[in-house]
This record gives C-alpha cells, sequence and structure tokens, in this order.
C-alpha cells in the first residue's frame, strides 16, 4: 500500500506545484514589463542626443571653436559629414520603413532621385522637390501630400522625433536625400 502512495502526489504537493508555477508566470511578465520599459528609456534617450551629437562646421578663415553660420534656409550643402548624419538619422529615425532608396513605392515615396524633381501633389498642384520643400516635408509633412499618398501617416510616425526643433538633423536628412540622385 506504500507503494501505491509513493505512486500518487503527496498531499499538499498539487499547491506546490501551482505555486511554483504562478511565481514563474508572475516573474516573466514582471521580467516583460522591465524589458518594454527599457526599449522605451532607450529609445526615448536615443532619439534626445541627436542634436547633441552635431559637430557643427568650422569655417577655415576663422578659429577652429568658431561656428560656420548655417547656410541660407532652403539651401542645404551636401557635405560627407552631414550625408552620414543624415544616414544614421535615417536608419535609427525609421525613415526606412516608409520610404526607399531604390524607387520602390511604399507607405511613403521613394528617396532615390527625389531631390529636384517634380512632384505631383494630391490637390494636382506641381512643385519642385528643392530643399525647402524636402524641409518642410519633413518638419511638416501634412503640408504639401504627394499625390497617391495619404495625410496624417507621416506625421502621426515622426511626432514623438520634435524635428521641427531640430534643424540641424533636418538639414542632415536633406543632404541624405539630395545624395540618392
Amino acid at each position: 500500500m506504500t507503494e501505491h502512495h509513493a505512486a500518487t502526489s503527496e498531499p499538499g504537493s498539487d499547491g506546490l506545484w501551482r505555486w511554483l508555477l504562478g511565481g514563474l508566470a508572475a516573474g516573466g511578465f514582471v521580467l516583460g514589463l522591465l524589458i518594454a520599459a527599457y526599449a522605451i528609456g532607450y529609445h526615448r534617450g536615443h532619439h534626445g542626443t541627436h542634436a547633441a551629437l552635431t559637430v557643427p562646421a568650422t569655417t577655415s578663415t576663422a578659429s577652429a571653436t568658431t561656428a560656420a553660420p548655417p547656410a541660407a534656409p532652403g539651401s542645404v550643402t551636401v557635405t560627407p559629414a552631414l550625408v552620414a548624419q543624415g544616414k544614421a538619422l535615417y536608419a535609427s529615425d525609421g525613415c526606412s520603413a516608409c520610404h526607399s532608396l531604390t524607387g520602390a513605392a511604399g507607405v511613403g515615396p521613394s528617396l532615390e532621385g527625389s531631390a529636384g524633381r517634380m512632384v505631383t501633389l494630391a490637390n494636382g498642384e506641381t512643385v519642385t522637390a528643392d530643399d525647402a520643400y524636402l524641409e518642410r516635408s519633413i518638419t511638416d509633412p501634412d503640408a504639401q501630400i504627394v499625390k497617391g499618398y495619404r495625410a496624417g501617416v507621416m506625421s502621426a510616425a515622426v511626432m514623438g522625433y520634435g524635428l521641427s526643433s531640430k534643424p540641424v538633423d533636418v538639414r542632415a536628412l536633406v543632404a541624405f536625400i539630395k545624395s540618392h540622385k
């Protein structure tokens, strides 16, 4: 009879297994919350440092500590450093999720060859995608919607980046776009 008793569970062992499984489930839930909180904090902190990572260009006639004045509004000079910064922003800010560099259509227009080309807007107007247009499209995405695309998509996607208050980042993105002709 003792063998039969050993083959069945001990009194109270079901409670122990339930307690262990419940503890594992709760621990997994808490771990998931911690990972999500870390990812959100890392993502927010990562985007808040773009302006701090930007090194202004210096003029050759001025001392090394004097920054060159920015180019006129709407005019972006393409430099390797600015293109590299724009490429990093394109990758880290998720631009590639909607805008291809290959000409392939996506959620947003392809960036390949977009700088300088004529663009037909949803309202039927045709405009040139010059530097000012590109800057405005980045900082105020719903101002001029390209025909075939919907308003609200890009503005919702970039809302958290605060690009309208980061002119150096915007200029870097424009330089990156201009480099893909």
